[in-house]
């Protein structure tokens, strides 16, 4: 009776074990964000505009990092003087003035670096950045090969690989 049990206990282990290596394969790789909810309301466009091609790598090794750029736009203008000629009466130029208004532009790339880990028997993952040592924890909703959904408040994140 007692070998009948510590077989079974041991099965259950190695099951475990087995499924908690499918569940890190599926896990690991490069996610892009697919979709963005704020409570409940999609906010894609916005999340996007703001996090510019954002991207998260999860790698093997414990390690993440996470990629996006940000973009600031101001405006400004141009204003460029040009002599078309002097008039010797009285003495003075005539000068043209062209003002030309433009968008510039400022590309600010961000990435961030740390270790992740599974916790809360793999529901949540948790990413702790590197260089503030500030921890982010997500809760799994969904995983398949080539999708991951997770929420961190009210916030839904549908990444694609």
């Amino acid at each position: 009776m007692k070998k009948t049990i510590l077989i079974a206990i041991g099965l259950v282990i190695l099951l475990a074990a087995c499924d908690r290596k499918a569940f890190v394969k599926k896990i690991v790789g490069a996610w892009k964000l697919d979709k963005y909810l704020f409570a409940g309301q999609d906010k894609t466009l916005l999340y996007d505009t703001t996090y510019r091609n954002w991207q998260l790598v999860i790698g093997d090794d414990q390690v993440y990092t996470k990629a996006w750029q940000n973009f600031t736009f101001t405006p400004d203008t141009l204003t460029i003087y040009d002599t078309i000629g002097y008039d010797s009466v009285v003495m003075s130029y005539t000068i043209d003035t062209n003002v030309y208004p433009f968008v510039d532009t400022l590309i600010t790339p961000h990435l961030e670096i740390g270790t992740w880990e599974l916790i809360n028997s793999e529901e949540d993952l948790q990413l702790k950045n590197d260089s503030s040592s500030a921890v982010e924890i997500y809760r799994i909703l969904d995983l398949t090969k080539n999708n991951l959904t997770v929420r961190k408040g009210n916030e839904e994140f549908y990444l694609g690989k």
